[in-house]
């Protein structure tokens, strides 16, 4: 796995132009059943196939096709990047959208460059009040 893992954060890495890091995230493989607890609230079936939440440790869904996983993960390895690289206030609703933007245009890269595919899904903005601001 540790390959694959290596295979992985090479092309997030050099798609989104973050460093590659010292250190690599463990990645853990869950049921849908853990992602509808810990990421839908308990919503069935949960649209959840990967989680990042700051700290170092990837989560992927165990039931994802082997097409699927390697850019399931590319978005959230993008999110341990983002995370590493010290540039986002992880308490800011923009930033977190600005994370999530660059996160899916890195694998909508992937896709397309890497896999030879195309992607269809659409980018969803955070819906963040007005009165936060960029600095």
């Amino acid at each position: 796995m540790k390959e694959w893992v290596l295979y992985v954060m090479t092309w997030a890495s050099q798609l989104s132009g973050y460093p590659f890091p010292d250190n690599l995230p463990d990645v853990q493989w869950k049921s849908e059943s853990w992602f509808s607890h810990r990421a839908c609230k308990d919503h069935t079936p949960c649209p959840v196939f990967g989680l990042y939440e700051d700290r170092n440790v990837v989560f992927l869904r165990e039931d994802l096709t082997d097409s699927a996983k390697d850019h399931i993960a590319v978005h959230e390895f993008v999110h341990y990047l983002q995370h590493h690289s010290g540039r986002f206030d992880l308490n800011s609703c923009l930033d977190t959208d600005t994370r999530e933007q660059e996160a899916f245009r890195v694998q909508s890269r992937f896709i397309a460059e890497v896999r030879g595919g195309f992607t269809m899904f659409g980018i969803p903005r955070m819906p963040c009040g007005r009165r936060e601001s960029r600095r």
